[in-house]
């Protein structure tokens, strides 16, 4: 079964994000599930499903703030299934 253009955006709004975490930065579901306005769990699953190659693990210290990582994907406000313009 195919998934949703939703979970698409979703997914990679989520892989942009974590994609900006410098090594040794800590940022949990909560700080990307709230940046996102998607549920914690949301972005677990998600990153739980990326394949063996897509996965990262590394050994973190501090806590960052999502929101000045430079990933680019802007703080949601609006419902995961509203439409979204990436142009």
């Amino acid at each position: 079964m195919a998934k949703s253009p939703f979970f698409a955006r979703i997914k990679a709004d989520v892989l942009m994000t974590v994609a900006s975490i410098p090594e040794g930065g800590v940022v949990t579901f909560r700080d990307i599930g709230a940046h996102l306005d998607v549920m914690p769990r949301h972005v677990a699953y998600i990153l739980k499903m990326l394949d063996a190659e897509e996965r990262v693990v590394a050994k973190a210290e501090g806590a960052l703030d999502v929101a000045r990582l430079p990933h680019g994907v802007p703080r949601q406000t609006r419902p995961a299934s509203a439409p979204v313009s990436r142009t």
